[in-house]
């Protein structure tokens, strides 16, 4: 299994369908907490807008990041690693995350 780290989409099996993931958790506290890891949603869209929660992307899925839907995800055995955000992205999401938790 590919390792799981921060800035990686993942296509995870939920309970009733696939969903797609962004991990925003450290990554020494993934390696270091046996439970859960913390996901925003990634809503698999051709067009989104850009506002202070959602940020959209275009690699390694086109869509939008949902910085205030959060979630622990537990099935990464069962799911597939899709790719990483690019830096630039990453920062957008943090700046987002930052809004949704008045960080």
């Amino acid at each position: 299994m590919t390792e799981v780290l921060r800035g990686a989409v993942w296509r995870v099996p939920t309970v009733g369908r696939d969903r797609t993931v962004l991990v925003i958790q450290h990554n020494a506290v993934i390696r270091h907490h046996a439970g859960g890891i913390a996901c925003v949603l990634v809503q698999e869209v051709e067009d989104a807008l850009d506002t202070l929660l959602t940020v959209p992307i275009k690699a390694p899925v086109r869509g939008v990041v949902m910085a205030s839907d959060i979630h622990q995800v537990l099935r990464f055995e069962q799911g597939k690693c899709l790719g990483y955000l690019s830096a630039e992205d990453m920062e957008r999401v943090n700046q987002a995350l930052r809004a949704a938790l008045d960080l």
